[in-house]
């Protein structure tokens, strides 16, 4: 219905703009736009693509029978082998070897072959999902990590491998902290 309802949005809109550059000497009005529900309908179907995109994760982790803890934010993981070292704290860097994967298996990245993750606790341009879980590891734990779009690169990707509302898999080691 949401869907229908923002197609129909832009097909008025295509319309009205076809038809005022068609050369027509008769006056055209501008179609009125309630930028308010333009915005709801967007809310709308964010969260309506939340949902969805929240159920085919849960789908994938019961067809594995993985147990993942999962957070309000909507990150599931599992640390899988754990660390004895420290947790960093805000500020602090963190170097982390890593695999990226789309949810359907293909490798976006990898530490061996890109090098290692390095980045600042709450400072440097990391996706969210990615900060907020780092936070919750030691030194030395190992993890499997799953990013819903909305954490992750969301409904552009990263204009490089990683495609729009891709749903990833991270395994990550902490290997160190730096001040």
């Amino acid at each position: 219905m949401i869907m229908k309802s923002y197609k129909l949005f832009f097909i008025i809109f295509a319309i009205s703009y076809i038809t005022a550059s068609c050369g027509n000497d008769a006056e055209v009005k501008p179609i009125e736009i309630d930028q308010a529900k333009v915005e709801k309908i967007i809310e709308e179907t964010n969260r309506v693509n939340i949902k969805i995109e929240d159920e085919q994760i849960d789908d994938y982790l019961r067809r594995r029978a993985w147990k993942f803890n999962h957070t309000k934010s909507g990150l599931r993981y599992k640390i899988y082998k754990q660390g004895s070292g420290l947790q960093p704290n805000a500020g602090e860097m963190v170097f982390l070897d890593y695999t990226i994967n789309l949810i359907r298996g293909d490798l976006m990245y990898s530490s061996q072959t890109d090098g290692p993750m390095i980045f600042k606790i709450d400072k440097d341009d990391v996706v969210s999902g990615l900060n907020e879980f780092v936070k919750m590891m030691r030194v030395g734990d190992k993890a499997k990590l799953i990013v819903p779009s909305y954490l992750g690169f969301g409904a552009t990707g990263d204009d490089k491998k990683i495609p729009a509302r891709a749903t990833l898999i991270y395994d990550l080691t902490l290997r160190k902290i730096a001040k």
